[in-house]
């Protein structure tokens, strides 16, 4: 593939939309000439006899990457829309930054979060860096920042101030100096503050040197230095500009106040008690609103877990999909019809040898393809393996420990995790408090005092733990022949 040939192809493609995007958000002609800025419109195949990959980038913007030595790496696409887009990536380079070169002749860095952040500091004449937005911050990205004064401007919003936390410690020992500037109320981005801020050059680095300041005398911020991105993470979610993953269950969505948000969910139940089936329905329910969905399953085959959402479509026993009782053509035409939820599901079979590098690695490639992270489905922590970095399998009881870390990687990546937990006959069994205190939301699975029915039994789905919304109970009916669940009345 000749990177080369695709750059010169998308910059003649720039049409006059884009270009009225770009001037939208500031960015002049001659920015959009100098990095080489291309788009492409609505296209479909691909034209082998000019190398050109149609339909890939289709209605995004193209920036290309270059490395030190001046050489394209990768593209970068991004939408013409205003409203949070997703970035993706042609190849999913890692360990590079966007505008890369502007580093080494440079004293001072700005690391920014958005393309469009760093293409207005250069045309400011201030050096500026990003990393994809795919991507999250790493030790490589630090090396090469190291010996610099770097400044830490990222969005005013509550992920990007966990994220510019994370990285100032990873910064510490390797760049010389390391601050983040906090922008006024209501002033979102970088981008923003040049576009609405009069004399925006002259204040920016009157806000740099205010920063440094500040920070010689106070070397850990009070709280009140994130008042500004509290208030503007509200106002976003005032504005229903961030919105909860509807898990397809209404009631169940209330108690979650709107849907999944960035977070460790645990469903916790007895052996043959549906959690396995629920947390498949559930996934199914969320890939069918086009959101990316990774399951990894170490209790049954992929065949087995697409064998009961067949059951689901075709409302039929699951059995009957199982021994090959259905006529093919209904199955055939339900498979189809699963196809659109298919089409955003990834399951990974977990084996013996799979680790937790492993699922990452496999989340990070599927954030980078897509250009947005998936939710990620884990059934169950009891059976995920934890190995060293060196590959070596750690003795057994790591529960806390994946617990710990499948809770870090929700903050980095902010996506719900939802991990089932077997809980034992022994009602004296209780979590322990050192895997309960990574989770944010615990559904406990209980049977209903009723008699139980060989076809369905009720069960109630009683929320245990909920960090940020309220406790409760919900009463299911679930289907054991066709593996699904349904809210009761009851």
């Amino acid at each position: 593939m000749n990177l080369e040939e695709l750059v010169s192809y998308y910059e003649n493609s720039l049409s006059p939309n884009a270009i009225s995007f770009l001037k939208r958000k500031g960015i002049e002609l001659e920015t959009a000439e100098k990095y080489h800025i291309g788009f492409e419109g609505p296209q479909i195949g691909f034209n082998a006899s000019q190398s050109k990959l149609s339909g890939y980038f289709t209605n995004h913007l193209v920036f290309p990457i270059y490395n030190e030595t001046g050489h394209v790496v990768d593209l970068l696409g991004q939408p013409i829309q205003e409203v949070k887009p997703h970035n993706k990536m042609l190849l999913g380079k890692t360990d590079i930054f966007f505008n890369q070169a502007a580093i080494e002749e440079a004293d001072e860095v700005m690391l920014c979060r958005d393309v469009f952040d760093v293409l207005t500091l250069e045309q400011a004449e201030i050096a500026a860096v990003c990393v994809p937005e795919y991507n999250v911050f790493k030790e490589a990205h630090a090396e090469l920042l190291k010996g610099k004064r770097v400044f830490i401007c990222y969005p005013n919003d509550e992920s990007s101030r966990r994220e510019s936390k994370r990285i100032q410690e990873i910064l510490q020992g390797k760049a010389d100096e390391v601050y983040t500037p906090y922008l006024p109320e209501g002033i979102r981005n970088i981008n923003m503050f040049f576009n609405e801020i009069k004399e925006p050059k002259l204040k920016f680095m009157r806000l740099l040197r205010q920063t440094v300041e500040e920070t010689i005398k106070e070397p850990i911020a009070s709280d009140a230095k994130n008042l500004v991105v509290f208030m503007e993470e509200y106002c976003q979610r005032y504005k229903h500009e961030v919105n909860g993953i509807k898990t397809g269950f209404p009631e169940l969505d209330d108690l979650l106040l709107g849907g999944m948000r960035g977070g460790l969910y645990m469903i916790q139940g007895y052996v043959s008690s549906g959690k396995s089936m629920f947390m498949r329905q559930v996934a199914d329910q969320i890939a069918q609103q086009e959101i990316p969905v990774v399951y990894v399953t170490w209790d049954m085959t992929a065949f087995e877990l697409w064998a009961r959402s067949m059951a689901r479509v075709l409302d039929v026993s699951t059995e009957e999909v199982l021994t090959g009782q259905v006529e093919a053509e209904k199955v055939q035409q339900a498979n189809q019809e699963y196809k659109k939820v298919a089409n955003h599901l990834f399951t990974i079979e977990g084996k013996f040898e799979t680790s937790l590098y492993d699922i990452e690695d496999c989340v990070e490639q599927i954030t980078k393809s897509l250009g947005t992270a998936p939710v990620v489905f884990i059934d169950h922590i009891q059976r995920v393996p934890v190995r060293d970095k060196d590959g070596r399998l750690m003795p057994g009881g790591n529960e806390a420990l994946v617990a710990y870390m499948l809770h870090q990687w929700s903050r980095k990546w902010d996506i719900p995790i939802v991990v089932s937990s077997l809980k034992s006959n022994d009602e004296k069994d209780e979590m322990p408090v050192t895997v309960e205190a990574s989770v944010d939301v615990l559904l406990v699975f209980e049977r209903s005092k009723g008699e139980r029915e060989h076809k369905q039994e009720e069960i109630i789905i009683r929320m245990h733990k909920n960090r940020n919304g309220s406790l409760g109970k919900l009463p299911f009916l679930f289907n054991k022949e066709k593996a699904s669940f349904t809210p009761s009345k009851t």
